[in-house]
């Protein structure tokens, strides 16, 4: 694989030859069309004048996929892994780094409400979403803790041309998912109000022959709702947004003795924050934002009796879980920026206080406060060639004093070619759930510990990334990009479970996880009417768990990824087809023999995951219709490998085959 990706920079050399014998294409009109990004930036830039390299997945491809959460939306994306819980949802490999070390932001706020470090993308809507921003590396130094591995920023829709605007969508998968989503929006002067809400089911699905009445998909319904004002005062923006969101997730025991238990999980957030943002003066901006961020999970048990088919709730139950976490984020930077300028700089300062209750926690309730203040220069030593070192300071309520510096270079060869190079020191904190865990539930005739460690370490992070563009435009209407990238991360202390002894399992510091990728990604536009992406990884693991146990060498697994986009105008079709091939996963775990552990290897096997969809819009786009089928190869139940230091194991990745059909009608 690796020789496969060095070859496109043949590839690469071939079309910078061929680029170089044809004339100039006046490429102003591509320009104008250069997507502003503002994850990590001193102010809102275009994506090719930013200095970390950033992913843009548009509306269109939002679209084109037919996604209705964010786990659907990025499952066929390069770099890209999933975990996955029947309960407990949906987590994220970006890289090789996991769980906590990603980031995910709404707007620049993060998310809360993570359970066994995962939190479920599942839950994200994209009713509201106009684009999602991916950084691949470290962000530390404007995000803090949980950003040491990536960022993923979903920005919201914001602006409206119309005074009245609304829409109705409704899909149906034949897995027996449903997902209606309504929004509506009224423009009054400099204000603008916006209005929206959803609901998703899902019935439920066995793919387990060996299961006679629970589901290994169990049933789930969400409902959500969200509301934005927004305000211009001049050169100011005023954004408020309050997001609620209630899921219900419905496991069903397997009967034993005449009776089983059941159990509902129930997940409720309640997310509200306010932005300013805009132009203080000449080149000087200014961007403040606070929230308050709820999360509450608990579940609620069930006897079940097959004889009278009914259910009655088990009263006083020690086994159920109830926590409650809520979060004050607040975050200010002032920023001097101009393209044109040889010296631009940020300082910001930022704080977030994270409380968490529960009947699992130690004392039923725990704080971490965190406190930051950050700052990044940018200089350009030419016209060409730039340089941005940055650093943050934190005061952390459980460990004190935390530095983050981060340096990051851009080299622009031409208008064509562009090195970026990202270096970053991390940390992550550990969390109130790691810290101070309680729990001892009973199964049987046996009780079980888990509790947290207030001994625990940092997570530390060494990242460097590597990314060279190339980008040729032909036409208005034709380009192509090659774009090879190579990165590597090393986290030492990782925390995680340690293994069952004597029924008791508590959080610790494994030594040390890195992860390496080689990756090249290609773009070609053919015509306006055609265009196909290709995109090839080689991605090694290595984890040291404990001074005796490693995984000896880097376990390498290649990833393909594909997508083809071709609209026939006579009829005004469009044709979308997505593909990935996932390699062979190699993973540990312990298990002892005659009473000594021994490091044991297993595997998740390769599979193929390719979608196909069809879209027709009618009444000058008023109404669109997308049909399609997903997981084409009926790909089933693809276990994950086992993991050392992590909870809650049966995790599989698919359901099969099924279609779907989306209505979605404008005004």
């Amino acid at each position: 694989m690796r020789k496969l990706i060095l070859s496109f920079g043949i590839l690469l050399f071939c079309f910078n030859q061929l680029s170089a014998q044809e004339q100039n294409v006046d490429t102003t009109k591509t320009e104008q069309l250069d997507e502003v990004v503002v994850t990590a930036q001193f102010t809102p830039t275009s994506e090719k004048n930013a200095i970390y390299k950033v992913k843009i997945i548009d509306t269109k491809t939002i679209t084109a996929k037919a996604a209705t959460n964010l786990t659907d939306l990025l499952r066929q994306e390069l770099h890209i892994d999933f975990s996955f819980n029947p309960v407990f949802g949906a987590g994220i490999e970006l890289n090789g780094v996991s769980k906590e070390n990603i980031k995910i932001l709404i707007d620049g706020v993060p998310l809360i409400g993570r359970v066994n470090g995962v939190l479920n993308l599942n839950q994200i809507s994209l009713d509201n979403i106009e684009r999602i921003e991916v950084i691949e590396g470290p962000v530390s130094v404007f995000y803090g803790t949980n950003a040491m591995g990536g960022t993923i920023n979903l920005i919201t829709k914001k602006t409206q041309k119309k005074v009245v605007t609304g829409g109705l969508s409704a899909y149906y998968e034949t897995t027996e998912v449903k997902d209606i989503n309504a929004h509506f929006g009224i423009k009054l002067g400099k204000s603008i109000l916006k209005f929206g809400g959803g609901y998703n089911y899902f019935n439920g699905l066995n793919t387990d022959n060996d299961n006679t009445r629970s589901l290994n998909w169990p049933s789930k319904r969400r409902f959500n709702n969200n509301f934005k004002f927004i305000r211009n005062f001049g050169n100011f923006k005023l954004n408020y947004s309050s997001n609620y969101s209630d899921e219900l997730v419905k496991t069903l025991g397997e009967v034993k003795r005449k009776k089983a238990t059941d159990v509902d999980y129930t997940t409720r957030r309640f997310d509200n924050s306010v932005n300013l943002q805009g132009k203080l003066k000449n080149n000087h901006y200014l961007d403040v934002t606070a929230s308050y961020l709820n999360y509450d999970r608990f579940d609620t048990s069930y006897k079940f009796n097959p004889t009278t088919n009914s259910s009655t709730l088990i009263e006083n139950n020690p086994n159920e879980n109830g926590n409650y976490f809520n979060t004050l984020f607040l975050k200010g930077q002032y920023s001097n920026s101009n393209i044109d300028n040889k010296l631009n700089y940020l300082i910001g300062l930022e704080h977030e206080s994270d409380k968490g209750k529960g009947n699992r926690i130690l004392d039923e309730k725990q704080r971490i406060q965190n406190t930051s203040v950050f700052s990044s220069i940018n200089y350009k030593l030419t016209d060409n060639f730039e340089i941005q070192p940055a650093l943050r300071y934190t005061y952390n309520s459980a460990f004190n004093n935390l530095w983050s510096p981060a340096l990051n270079f851009k080299y622009q060869i031409d208008n064509n070619h562009i090195l970026r190079f990202a270096y970053g020191k991390g940390f992550r904190a550990p969390s109130i759930k790691e810290l101070y865990l309680d729990w001892t539930p009973t199964f049987g005739p046996i009780t079980y510990t888990f509790s947290g460690n207030k001994d625990l370490k940092l997570e530390s992070s060494h990242s460097f990334n590597f990314y060279y563009s190339y980008s040729k435009t032909f036409s208005t209407n034709s380009f192509i990009s090659v774009e090879p990238s190579f990165s590597y991360n090393e986290i030492k202390d990782l925390i995680g479970l340690s293994e069952l002894i004597n029924f008791e399992r508590h959080y610790i510091n494994l030594n040390t996880m890195k992860s390496q990728n080689y990756g090249v990604q290609v773009k070609y536009k053919l015509f306006e009417s055609i265009q196909f992406n290709l995109g090839l990884s080689y991605l090694g693991r290595y984890l040291e768990y404990t001074s005796t146990f490693n995984s000896g060498n880097f376990m390498f697994t290649p990833s393909i990824n594909t997508s083809f986009l071709y609209t026939y105008k006579p009829f005004g079709i469009n044709l979308n087809v997505f593909y990935k091939f996932t390699g062979k996963r190699d993973g540990h775990y312990i298990e002892k023999e005659n009473g000594i552990a021994i490091l044991k290897k297993t595997s998740r096997e390769g599979f193929n995951n390719l979608d196909i969809s069809l879209q027709k819009s009618f009444y000058k786009n008023r109404i669109a219709l997308s049909i399609g089928a997903k997981n084409i190869f009926d790909v089933t139940d693809i276990e994950n490998v086992n993991q050392i230091g992590v909870a809650h194991e049966r995790n599989i990745q698919l359901w099969g085959k099924s279609y779907f059909i989306k209505t979605i009608f404008n005004f």
